[in-house]
């Protein structure tokens, strides 16, 4: 009994790990890690500039 209750747990948790990767909305856009980086500097810099205006 416990043997087919851990097993099956697992393999529940298995397939909610994949459904929850499965359906994430980052999976459907290729993102270079330089592009990535581009916006957040890009983003950083625009908030620099919103505060030195206050």
């Amino acid at each position: 009994m416990v043997d087919n209750f851990s097993i099956g747990l697992t393999h529940v948790l298995m397939a909610i790990a994949l459904w929850r990767l499965l359906y994430r909305d980052d999976l459907d856009r290729e993102v270079s890690p330089r592009l990535l980086w581009q916006q957040r500097r890009d983003a950083e810099s625009a908030e620099e500039d919103g505060r030195a205006d206050a």
